[in-house]
């Protein structure tokens, strides 16, 4: 059954890898948790694991999927009561789970997999269990089980074990009749989506689960230690939030939760860009509903950030918005939504006259976006002045890198560094036995003045869990496809993370320099081994390399 859901268990070779909201919360919320010594009384979890606090929103009024949460009261196993609001401390999540027998998802039957699952468990989480028996003395006997396979598991000291009950909680009502706002999001869900489990994550936000089965055990496996990918997610974006709530950015938004992909944005003046030392891009992709394997796209694309000329009226022989240079670089999840916040500094330095610029989105898999460019002075001391391209990617194999002569560079009078500056991912499958340039260690080396090298590589390629082990840094979980593999480069739902490297001590500032690069396999040039797997497309390197000169 849940095999027959599968929407994607490959790279497809037709996705872009054949191709070359501030949600902010206001400050009061986010307040120190409290004191706690004058009163004797035991820390508060959010002060045991020093996360700041959101208050209680009381505002929520109807159960929608990316809506509010509005309080709930729910009746337990043992008749006590547990209400949503008293239970709220400002730094947890809560997440719904429906204990299906028949269909195993998630598979709460298996001791082993439970104690995994638990073990892994972040500490702040609320799990709220149902059941979807037809009778209750069955829902109630699937839920007595549970609590005892969680509260039996051996070896847990007597404090983790008063930590998991104090975080589960069982509820024998039926699950969409529970007469609360709960009913209404199961009602509009519908019937095409997954089996439905729910999420309340940091910001007090409804949130549909993902695709809980591990396609490396299998797609019929559906451990629950994903569910703990979920959790891991809603702190990584409340830890996100709560760096970019104190960062002193301007923020210019060219766009906001819409099907547009290009739009006029004005940087300012010339001195107000002068002051800035950070550029980030904050992008969401939206979906079209829920579920979300209905309402978002279904395959990992390549996705790009433009920086753009405006077109000069005065020249009308040329069109000057196609001069376009990427500025950033993403991969679209399998069927789910995201959002990420990646580093585009360097670019600042073609920012310096201010002004109006055009940003582009490219991107064939995301119905809405919202994108937001963060400019700020963080204090770093340097900034970007000048930027020379380097080199661009090609076809991976025994001539990637014939004619890539040395290039010659002289820093800008009064530079004080200089970096190598690169967007590099690895595409292709299934045609050579290292089955790149997805899934190998695919090596990228940069000499200066033919004496010093810096490597940049992906030692998670072909890992089994590489991918999955970055929901902290950004990569959405439970898609829908082969998300936890390691990739050569990126993630699907996730940021391409730029590299960079400091190469000043290595550079004469006052005179001529050269820069030297190779693109390698085994620290070697890489001479493909044919292999007809059936399926995938040839090896290829999306790159962009900039030398970029600050001061």
């Amino acid at each position: 059954m849940l095999a027959s859901l599968l929407l994607a268990c490959a790279t497809d070779p037709a996705p872009a890898d054949t191709s070359a909201n501030d949600s902010a919360t206001d400050t009061a919320d986010t307040a120190d948790s409290g004191d706690t010594a004058d009163t004797g009384s035991a820390p508060s979890i959010c002060d045991q694991l020093a996360l700041p606090v959101r208050a209680w929103d009381p505002a929520g009024t109807e159960g929608a999927f990316d809506g509010l949460a509005p309080d709930l009261t729910l009746t337990q196993l043992d008749g006590s009561v547990w209400t949503l609001s008293d239970a709220w401390t400002g730094c947890e999540a809560v997440i719904f789970v429906v204990l299906r027998p028949d269909s195993a998802y998630p598979d709460l039957d298996n001791k082993i997999l439970v104690r995994e699952w638990m073990e892994g468990a972040p500490a702040n989480v609320h799990w709220v269990f149902f059941s979807d028996e037809a009778g209750k003395s069955k829902r109630e006997a699937a839920l007595v089980a549970l609590q005892e396979d969680i509260e039996g598991i051996a070896d847990a000291d007597a404090a983790t074990l008063a930590q998991w009950q104090a975080h589960t909680h069982y509820v024998p009502d039926v699950w969409g009749g529970t007469d609360t706002w709960l009913d209404t999001v199961v009602d509009s869900y519908g019937s095409g989506g997954l089996p439905l489990n729910l999420g309340i994550d940091r910001f007090q936000t409804i949130r549909e689960l993902g695709y809980l089965s591990d396609p490396v055990t299998g797609w019929e496996s559906t451990p629950p230690a994903f569910l703990n990918y979920e959790a891991q997610y809603y702190n990584a974006q409340a830890t996100l939030q709560d760096r970019l709530d104190v960062d002193g950015a301007t923020v210019l938004h060219p766009f906001e939760n819409t099907a547009e992909r290009a739009a006029v944005v004005d940087f300012g003046a010339a001195a107000a860009v002068a002051t800035y030392d950070t550029m980030e891009l904050d992008l969401s992709f939206i979906c079209n509903g829920h579920p979300d394997s209905e309402g978002c796209g279904e395959w990992d694309y390549l996705a790009y950030v433009y920086l753009c000329d405006v077109d000069d009226p005065e020249t009308t022989e040329v069109d000057e918005s196609g001069t376009c240079t990427e500025i950033g670089r993403f991969i679209t999840a399998y069927a789910r939504p995201g959002r990420w916040v990646v580093d585009a500094t360097p670019f600042l330095a073609m920012l310096q006259d201010g002004g109006e610029r055009t940003i582009r989105v490219d991107s064939a898999n995301a119905p809405y976006i919202t994108l937001d460019l963060r400019l700020s002075n963080q204090g770093k001391g340097v900034r970007p002045v000048q930027m020379d391209y380097l080199w661009a990617g090609g076809s991976f194999n025994q001539d990637y890198n014939t004619g890539r002569e040395p290039i010659s560079f002289t820093p800008p009078e009064g530079t004080t560094q200089i970096n190598v500056w690169t967007l590099i991912t690895g595409h292709g499958y299934g045609q050579d036995k290292a089955n790149c340039a997805e899934f190998c260690n695919h090596q990228h080396e940069f000499t200066v003045n033919g004496t010093e090298s810096w490597v940049q590589e992906f030692s998670m390629a072909g890992t089994n869990y590489g991918c999955g082990d970055q929901v902290d840094s950004g990569t959405v979980p439970n898609q829908y496809g082969t998300w936890v593999l390691g990739r050569g480069g990126w993630c699907p739902g996730r940021q391409v993370d730029p590299w960079s490297a400091d190469i000043t001590g290595a550079v004469n500032l006052g005179g001529e320099n050269t820069l030297e690069y190779r693109g390698l396999y085994e620290g070697d040039t890489y001479v493909p081994e044919p292999y007809n797997s059936g399926s995938g497309f040839g090896a290829g390197i999306v790159a962009n390399t900039w030398v970029v000169y600050y001061r």
